[in-house]
């Protein structure tokens, strides 16, 4: 006995012999400014007051002068992870185009498990599963 295919819209996908690999991400510390914004401020404090706290860094204080000079090292890194930001896959689709391509591959499932049930159904496929 012939199995008769099934009309459907889904189009089959070669079978792939592996996922495709996730975009590789920077390091989490390509993002964090907060320690070095912390330890500028810190080094703005005049040293030996009660206000300010003990530095986990010996850096040596910072005359107000000199802030922008270091304050710039910290704007380059907040440049570099936009860069990094700006060249992740799909980065300028919106929220909206995002939606629409989860309920077109949410549809895509429904129809490929409506029609591996209707293929579970067919006579041939119980006979031969029964028949091992």
């Amino acid at each position: 006995m012939a199995l008769v295919p099934i009309a459907d819209s889904i189009t089959p996908s070669p079978p792939s012999l592996s996922a495709p690999s996730p975009p590789s991400f920077p390091p989490p510390e390509t993002f964090d400014f907060i320690p070095n914004t912390h330890d500028l401020l810190l080094r703005l404090l005049p040293p030996n007051t009660a206000a300010s706290p003990p530095t986990q860094s010996n850096l040596p204080p910072l005359e107000p002068k000199d802030v922008d000079a270091e304050a710039s090292r910290i704007r380059i890194k907040i440049q570099k992870a936009r860069a990094i930001l700006n060249d992740l896959p799909d980065i300028s689709r919106s929220i909206e185009q995002q939606e629409e391509e989860v309920k077109a591959l949410e549809e895509k499932i429904r129809r490929q498990r409506e029609v591996l049930g209707r293929i579970r159904e067919l006579k041939v496929v119980k006979d031969a599963a029964g028949g091992r």
